[in-house]
């Protein structure tokens, strides 16, 4: 910054000027009249001044708000939604959702849906590491396909047409969108009736009515029990929902016993469940690492 001088030469304001400073700048630090310094710009056919703020374009703006972090993820610095703490861009009287800014610069096209970071880093924006829902959905299809889970159910538990409403979890796991909208409103008004189900017509569909996925990958057993555990009766016999969940995640029937590896109640995700074999695998693979690393972890 230029020291301040009581009077500054035509020399001092046109260099001001030339470097792009405003009229109003330029007269404090210089502590000349506003009115010179106008007419000085005029004669030098000078454009009038323009904030920088004002000539960023909507992506130039996002990108002063962010900052990088560890693994490649990017952190919102700017404005955030009070309630959630959801990332917001304020950009010439319009608000704008950072992670779709995000995923169009990444693909060059506007999203579908919802943009959420798909990379386990709550509010990340990386354009890497955002999706649309319909992305989103893909690339579960694929998780699923991966798993040899096969498609989804023609109808939901209660009635709803699988081919609109059905949707996957990260790990290719099936749910029902439209029931998660039901469950939302009854938990915002209990009055509301509760909802009907129908009658399930494989043993797949009705172990998928008895369960409730989450986020983090887990899914609750909402059936029945026998003696603590998850069971199912179908046509006249009584399956074990882990050995059911085990069939479905893995592809082949358990041998042994089957048991959980997680600490969620009445989980019955595929991938949280372990039979012999699995065990023995893993016991193994334990023994291994020990002869090679030690004991200690």
């Amino acid at each position: 910054m230029s020291p301040a001088r009581p009077n500054a030469t035509r020399a001092d304001i046109i260099a001001m000027l030339r470097d792009g400073h405003s009229n109003t700048r330029i007269m404090r630090e210089l502590r000349c009249d506003k009115q010179r310094v106008r007419r000085l710009r005029t004669e030098l056919g000078l454009p009038d001044y323009v904030p920088a703020e004002q000539t960023r374009s909507l992506e130039e703006k996002w990108q002063t708000k962010t900052r990088p972090a560890d693994g490649g993820h990017l952190e919102w610095t700017g404005t955030r939604g009070t309630s959630c703490g959801t990332p917001l861009l304020s950009y010439k009287e319009k608000v704008y959702s950072p992670a779709a800014i995000a995923f169009r610069i990444r693909t060059g096209h506007e999203p579908r849906g919802y943009v959420i970071a798909d990379c386990g880093r709550k509010h990340c924006v990386a354009p890497d590491h955002v999706n649309d829902e319909a992305g989103r959905q893909q690339g579960r299809r694929q998780a699923r396909a991966e798993r040899g889970l096969g498609e989804l159910a023609g109808m939901c538990g209660r009635g709803h047409d699988q081919k609109e409403h059905g949707l996957l979890e990260s790990n290719g796991t099936g749910y029902c969108g439209m029931c998660k909208v039901e469950d939302k409103r009854r938990q915002r008004n209990p009055d509301l009736p509760s909802p009907q189900w129908r009658r399930a017509v494989s043993l797949q569909e009705a172990f998928q009515q008895r369960t409730q996925p989450h986020d983090d990958g887990h899914l609750t057993w909402t059936g029945s029990t026998s003696h603590s555990t998850p069971t199912l009766w179908w046509q006249g016999s009584l399956h074990s929902a882990y050995k059911l969940a085990f069939r479905l995640h893995h592809g082949r029937d358990p041998e042994g016993t089957v048991t959980s590896g997680c600490d969620v109640p009445r989980c019955v995700a595929g991938g949280c469940l372990t039979d012999r074999r699995l065990r023995a695998a893993n016991q193994r693979a334990d023994r291994a690492f020990a002869a090679i690393f030690g004991g200690a972890a």
